[in-house]
């Protein structure tokens, strides 16, 4: 890789990609990065990707060409578009005789115009057709090329027609959406606006052919897809946007995005260097590819995919919860070209670039959108099965088969609630087996990769290093407001406060103290240390370290923060800032939401709500549940799970502690609890009892018998089958065996006053 590339990086990834098990990563390294095509290496990998199990079921469920309706051209089911993603992984003409079939199938559909067809239905028409759209011709002859057809004579009478199909547009040289021929249909758009999908087709075409037979005006054509982005604030082609989506890539990679529009345009180098390379046209690649990596690399150079089309689980590019080799290595090859901007790439402030928010595009959409339109417009609306199953699977509730750290379980919950000492460690027992108290130790006194911290309400959680210092300067303000009242409360004024504090945190410096401790190195005995360790704590000045007892004891001992988190700059992020990032990680974690759910939970108020959602922009899109007018919120890059989300293991007994992620995580409580069952789940104030969930519905609540004995007490409010009732017994009784290292038996009550009638607290201890 080129050496400046690796400098704007920051970090090397060719040794992590030339070891890949994926032998079309390896090849893509060799070939494309390395650029050695021909070198022993690629040839080898050439051939393993030819013996790959993947790359051969790929090839096997390629579809017969015309064989049913057309999927749509933004469809991974669409023929160009799976024979694309082959090519990428290596696959070449002569490869497959399956592909070369279709190769054949494709070449016999043309018009007398030199266009190639695909089959599909128009709208108007009562049955599917062949028809000839520019988005058909050009991604057609693309992958004739890209598969060695390119003496083909149609091939040749197919470029003189794309050629021809080229003209002025609002933006610059072009393709327009034309009317197809025989019916004059043509997609929703302005008639004199690019469509840039259709563009950027057309010069992936002609890149594939030799200079001198290329068209003059190519460069200019080669300038648009950059114009557009330039003029994305004022205006947007039809159902092209530049935002969350475009920016975050969608795997595999066929469509309008960051990665497609950068792969593209720099196969034309005259764009950034030589005499007709200009400034203007430098720094919107230098902005595209600061956002590519932006959006898309970690700290590492690796990608892991955000967006995923389905279909493709068992390949790393289709997975969410891990890097994928083949999409970072993708990813990188148009910032290989781009090595020449490395510097002005390294300069660009992505979140201070200018984003377009909102708008349909410079069209009003008709009132059905054809099938054929490259991305729906309505609201999408889901089942509520669907969206309780992503939730419960984004939560790590039922889905013992994920492998997962308690860090990524945190993580994934944005923070586990710690008011009481044992609830981190049985919400991680409830959803990560053969979980072991020891790990959470370690994690919380030894490495510090999660710290125990008042934040969102004033309530104390557990929330994973990396997302410490924007949970805290969100919800720091009203925390240490609550913290300076309390203190008044007890009789410290300010004066007091300033005097006492310096010196707690100095007499800290010296090791883990209790606040009896504290109070006696203070040497004030009339101070309310409690209440001054209380506000330090909200001030993120002192942190909590290890219990004085075990894992249940409530007797903490306090470090400095400085000195128990040397590398947190809590100074570094700002409310403004904050308040997104903290929006982000809420919305992913619980989504679909309300704005309500998302004041309620992180404290911060509606206004600010408001403002964070204006900054994240289409990060956030719209969804509904069927049957429900209530608009929903959810991350552009969360739902594609509403459409596969399902219960895994049915009947599933979760047994959820007190003030759980999950049970308090809306401001609304009818999601996962009906209204028989609610009343003894939460209090007046919205907290909840430790509770028993089978399949995603609460049914019952749990508790410990707090005597020198061992028990567990059960009350189950509701009528559930003999074989649900027995698993919810057998689960209860496996806790309290956790619980107290013993065999604790369970006894059901048969009644419970409801916490919503009992005194605020009720709900450590509901059954008792």
């Amino acid at each position: 890789m080129p050496h400046r590339i690796a400098d704007l990086l920051r970090v090397d990834p060719l040794p992590w990609l030339l070891s890949a098990e994926e032998p079309y990563t390896r090849w893509t390294t060799h070939a494309l990065l390395l650029g050695e095509p021909e070198g022993a290496e690629a040839l080898s990998d050439h051939d393993a990707v030819l013996a790959d199990a993947g790359v051969i079921e790929l090839i096997a469920r390629l579809p017969e060409w015309g064989d049913g309706d057309f999927p749509g051209h933004h469809s991974p089911a669409f023929l160009p578009n799976r024979l694309n993603l082959l090519a990428d992984m290596g696959v070449q003409g002569t490869d497959a005789p399956q592909i070369e079939g279709l190769l054949d199938a494709l070449l016999e559909h043309q018009d007398k115009s030199g266009r190639f067809l695909s089959f599909g239905r128009v709208p108007g028409r009562p049955k599917p057709e062949w028809g000839s759209l520019l988005c058909d011709t050009n991604a057609i002859t693309d992958v004739l090329l890209r598969f060695g057809r390119a003496e083909d004579p149609r091939v040749r009478l197919a470029l003189k027609r794309i050629a021809s199909d080229a003209s002025g547009s609002t933006q610059g040289q072009a393709w327009r959406c034309v009317p197809e021929k025989s019916t004059l249909w043509r997609g929703p758009g302005r008639v004199s606006d690019a469509c840039p999908q259709v563009t950027l087709e057309g010069l992936r075409v002609w890149s594939q052919v030799p200079s001198d037979q290329r068209p003059k005006w190519l460069l200019s054509a080669a300038r648009t897809p950059l114009e557009i982005w330039r003029r994305r604030i004022t205006e947007r082609p039809y159902a092209f946007g530049h935002g969350y989506q475009f920016k975050s890539v969608k795997w595999p990679n066929f469509w309008y995005d960051v990665l497609w529009v950068l792969e593209t345009v720099t196969r034309y180098p005259d764009l950034w260097r030589g005499e007709h390379a200009t400034e203007e046209d430098r720094a919107s690649l230098a902005e595209l590819a600061a956002c590519l990596i932006a959006y898309n690399l970690d700290a590492e150079g690796r990608v892991t995919p955000r967006r995923t089309y389905r279909g493709f689980e068992h390949f790393t590019f289709g997975q969410k919860k891990q890097p994928s080799p083949f999409a970072t290595a993708r990813t990188l090859i148009p910032l290989v070209r781009l090595s020449d901007l490395a510097e002005e790439i390294a300069m660009i402030d992505v979140e201070g670039l200018a984003s377009a928010k909102g708008g349909s595009g410079t069209t009003v959409p008709p009132k059905r959108p054809p099938r054929l339109c490259p991305t729906p417009t309505r609201i999408p609306s889901f089942e509520i099965d669907r969206a309780v199953p992503r939730i419960l699977a984004r939560q790590h509730i039922g889905t013992p088969h994920e492998p997962a750290s308690i860090e990524s379980i945190v993580a994934d919950a944005v923070g586990l609630h710690a008011t009481y000492p044992m609830t981190p460690y049985l919400a991680l027992d409830a959803r990560l087996p053969s979980f072991e108290r020891a790990r959470l130790d370690a994690a919380l006194y030894e490495n510090r990769s999660l710290v125990r911290v008042r934040c969102m309400r004033g309530s104390l959680f557990v929330v994973r290093h990396d997302l410490l210092t924007a949970v805290i300067a969100s919800t720091r303000r009203p925390v240490v407001k609550y913290a300076r009242e309390f203190l008044a409360a007890r009789g410290i004024d300010r004066r007091t406060r300033e005097h006492a504090a310096p010196r707690a945190l100095e007499a800290l410096k010296g090791g883990p103290l209790t606040s009896a401790q504290l109070r006696t190195a203070l040497g004030e005995p009339d101070l309310d240390v409690a209440a001054l360790v209380s506000y330090l704590s909200a001030s993120s000045l002192i942190v909590r370290d290890r219990p004085v007892g075990d894992w249940r004891d409530r007797q903490w001992t306090y470090l400095p923060f400085a000195s128990a988190l040397p590398d947190i700059k809590l100074d570094s992020m700002d409310e403004s800032t904050a308040d997104p990032v903290l929006l982000r990680a809420y919305v992913r974690a619980y989504g679909p939401v309300t704005r309500r759910d998302i004041a309620w939970w992180t404290g911060i108020g509606p206004r600010r709500v408001d403002r964070a959602l204006d900054v994240l922009g289409d990060e956030i899109v719209d969804v509904r549940i069927a049957g429900s007018e209530e608009t929903l919120l959810m991350h552009a890059a969360d739902v594609d799970e509403l459409s596969s989300a399902a219960l895994l293991d049915s009947p599933h007994v979760a047994l959820l502690p007190t003030l759980d992620p999950l049970t308090t995580g809306y401001a609304r409580k009818d999601r996962f609890v009906d209204d028989a069952v609610r009343p003894y789940i939460y209090d007046k104030a919205g907290n909840a009892a430790a509770s028993v969930f089978v399949d995603g519905q609460a049914v019952g609540v749990w508790d410990t018998t707090g005597a020198q004995e061992p028990g567990m007490l059960l009350f189950l409010p509701v009528e559930l089958p003999l074989d649900v009732r027995d698993r919810i017994h057998a689960a209860v009784s496996e806790l309290g065996c956790s619980i107290y290292g013993e065999a604790a038996p369970v006894s059901e009550s048969p009644t419970m006053q409801p916490l919503a009638d009992r005194t605020l607290g009720s709900v450590a201890h509901p059954l008792r």
